[in-house]
Order: structure tokens, then sequence, then C-alpha cells
């Protein structure tokens, strides 16, 4: 997403620099989109210089038209993610279906799936469903291994709904994002004002600016930071991770999350790289987590399930 163009001007050697930063520390899966401008081909070109290390996970994004696709449409869609991203067959596609009152997802996940028989798609996950139609893809068949949704201490929809336990149930592992808020589960809001417009100059501030006011007023926010402030202070003198902050909690928090396999966290440089690295070298204590449920547990919302909000569901 952050070479979709709307978090500032892409420098694509800049891009291909960092990839290779972030691989050289252990961080080898990239997460893209057809949607997502140049992204796929930026990508593709690194995956292309480290085809056995780098590992490029897609998505296949209905939002118009959706009465008129066909399984021609979808075969060639995959084709092209295929030639951008310079690889046979495509690791994992997560599958988004922009309007419920369209039924034909079904009809598209299940063509989906047959590519991956076909061997174009290796791994058929989702992204931005609710449960109910979750559990309809899966009755239908559709071998889903995992689920990409908003997930953090702010946004709690996909364990509010019901929908982590059911994951788990089925064997479908769950991928958060903004699990750091872009940046306003950091250090850098403790103890401040909340972003000002001056500061919402990227999609991703601006769309987790409103993910906060959701979740309650600024000074509930302000408790969450000042409890995963504590929470890092008793991790650093425990030993467990000497130089851990809260962007370390706020992450940790969602990994210890039952169901949750892995997290996204998008990147427009290297200046994180050692902070993100590092959220792997511990876990939270029962008692840690529990001093941060308390404070979410104060939440105004959001309300609903997974993306209700944003398909103005609810």
């Amino acid at each position: 997403w952050q070479l979709a163009g709307g978090h500032g001007r892409i420098s694509e050697s800049q891009a291909l620099e960092n990839m290779k930063a972030h691989l050289d520390a252990g961080i080898s899966t990239l997460d893209t989109a057809d949607i997502y401008g140049p992204s796929e081909l930026i990508v593709g070109k690194f995956v292309k210089s480290q085809p056995k290390q780098a590992i490029p996970c897609t998505k296949f994004c209905c939002f118009r038209y959706l009465e008129e696709i066909n399984r021609d449409e979808v075969r060639l869609r995959i084709q092209k993610a295929c030639e951008r991203l310079q690889v046979s067959k495509l690791p994992l596609v997560a599958f988004f279906w922009g309007n419920y009152d369209v039924k034909k997802y079904i009809d598209v996940a299940l063509w989906l799936a047959e590519l991956k028989e076909e061997g174009l798609i290796q791994e058929i996950g989702a992204t931005n469903f609710d449960l109910k139609r979750l559990k309809e893809l899966k009755a239908a068949g559709v071998p889903l291994v995992s689920h990409q949704v908003q997930l953090s201490a702010l946004d709690r929809r996909p364990v509010q709904s019901g929908m982590t336990d059911w994951c788990v149930e089925n064997n479908i592992s769950l991928i958060g994002f903004g699990t750091v808020a872009s940046g306003i589960l950091s250090n850098e809001y403790l103890n401040k004002g909340a972003p000002t417009p001056e500061e919402k100059n990227t999609a991703s501030m601006r769309m987790y600016s409103n993910t906060a006011a959701r979740f309650g007023p600024w000074s509930l926010v302000q408790e969450l930071l000042q409890t995963m402030d504590a929470v890092a202070a008793e991790v650093r003198s425990s030993g467990r991770c000497p130089q851990c902050n809260i962007s370390n909690i706020a992450q940790r928090y969602v990994l210890d999350t039952p169901g949750v396999a892995s997290i996204i966290i998008g990147v427009r440089n290297q200046d994180h790289l050692r902070e993100n690295v590092r959220t792997h070298s511990f876990t939270l204590t029962a008692s840690e987590k529990e001093a941060i449920d308390a404070v979410v547990a104060k939440r105004q919302g959001p309300k609903g399930d997974v993306w209700d909000i944003e398909r103005n569901i609810i």
C-alpha cells in the first residue's frame, strides 16, 4: 500500500533498497495488491532479483462491474498478476469483494480455487470479509488459509465479532494490519495531542486517525498509550527486550491474539527496521495482556464486524 501513491512520491530504487534491507533482516514476505498502483511491478522486480527468498503475497480485488465478472476475466487477471510479480505461481492471493448485495463472490472465489488446482495460485486467502460471508465461502468449499483484517488495540472488530475464535476452529490464519495505526500507537504520540490536519498527510494516517476517533476520546487513547508504555518498561526491566517500546507492545499484543499468524507493517524506509524485528524477540505475560485488555474494554468502537463501517453497513 505504501507504493500505491497515497503516501508521497515513490522512488523505485529506494523501494528496492528497502526491500533488500528488510529481507537481509529476515523479513521475506511482501504484501501487495492488484489495486496498489505500480506496487506489483516494483515488487516483481525485487522478486526476480531474489527468486528463492522473497515471497510476494497479493490480492484479487473486485469493486466494480461485479455482475459481469466471469471465469475468463479471473484467469486473465491472475495471469497478469503473475507477469507483474514475475512468478509462475502466486504464493498467496487474498480475495476482496466490494458489495455483498451482489452474491457472485462465491462463484469468483471458486474460480480462484480452480486456478489453485491448475497451479497458478499456491494458496487462497480473503481480506476484509465479515464473519457471515467468511462462513459462506468456507461452506462452499473455498480452500481459505488466511484472512487479512485490520486488527489492533484500537480496532477489535475481528475479536468482538467472534471471527478470531471461528478462524482458530477452522484453521484459517489471521493476518493483521494497522497494528500501530500509522504510528499513533507509538512513543511519538505519548502524552501529546491527536494527529493534526498537517500530520494526516498520508492515506494511512487519515484512515487510522478515524479508527482512533471511533475507539473513544483522545484521553482514552492516551490511557492506552500510557499503559503500553508501562508494559514496555516491564519488558525492558525483565531483560526480555532491552529496547522495547510502545510500538513493539502494540504489535506483540496483536501477535498474541489467538488465531493471528502474522502482522503487516507498512514501511516507506528503513527507519523502524530493527524496531519491527525485535517485536519477535519476546512475548507478553498474562498480567501484561490483562492490563492492556482493561483499557481496551473501555472502547466505544469501532462497532460491528470487520469492514462494516467502511462498507457503510453501520
